[in-house]
């Protein structure tokens, strides 16, 4: 093969791996920008049971309580909830369906501009609509929740500070609020690490690394 022949066969290596690099930037942004359509969607939905259910408790109260107006009208039917009892760990917390996916609640992260619903089970698959529960429970204290690096998501979580807040609303309206602590790189592989330590924190936020090769892992303490 002369040199001509290699110069040309360099070109097309060129062209090609850039033909690829090219697509694999639009396919990421693609799903960047249905991941944030999909969760800002079920945020809004999952806010709007959240004030509902808490409106109708306290119209339903002793003190507040009214007949309907015409008792033969069926009421408003409400999006179906169940407790998390065929979950692989005993939870506590409730959770609300949507399109056949489990919400155990609202993620805020006001440092990020962030508010994003938490989809109780981890898959992929999932992770493509919103933030996953990873592991552990709100009422245990080891909540561990992962999300994709898109910018809709936890691209930015390396950003948050010691100090920052933290706040989960879960699905009956109760706002629990933390304080992050601080800030570790895991390595990919080290997968028994993510939940080391939970003495010392409540609940876990992390992201891979641009390269996949390690995760960003915020950890927080719950405020008393």
């Amino acid at each position: 093969m002369n040199n001509r022949a290699v110069g040309r066969f360099l070109i097309a290596c060129g062209t090609l791996l850039l033909l690829a690099a090219v697509s694999l930037v639009v396919y990421n942004l693609h799903r960047s920008s249905s991941a944030e359509k999909a969760s800002k969607e079920k945020a809004e939905l999952i806010r709007q049971y959240i004030n509902s259910n808490v409106s109708t408790e306290s119209e339903s109260s002793p003190t507040n309580q009214k007949e309907p107006s015409n008792p033969q009208e069926p009421a408003l039917s409400q999006p179906e909830y169940e407790p998390e009892a065929e979950s692989s760990e005993p939870l506590a917390d409730e959770a609300l369906e949507l399109d056949g996916e489990f919400y155990i609640g609202l993620l805020a992260i006001p440092a990020l501009g962030l508010e994003l619903p938490v989809i109780r089970d981890y898959s992929l698959e999932k992770m493509d609509i919103a933030v996953c529960r990873y592991m552990g429970s709100l009422e245990g204290g080891d909540m561990i929740i992962c999300g994709h690096n898109f910018s809709c998501f936890f691209s930015d979580l390396y950003r948050l500070q010691p100090g920052d807040e933290i706040i989960f609303t879960n699905i009956k309206g109760q706002k629990i609020y933390y304080t992050v602590g601080w800030q570790e790189l895991i390595s990919g592989w080290a997968t028994g690490d993510m939940p080391a330590g939970s003495d010392s924190w409540d609940l876990t936020l992390f992201t891979c690394t641009w390269n996949s090769r390690s995760r960003v892992t915020v950890r927080a303490v719950r405020n008393e």
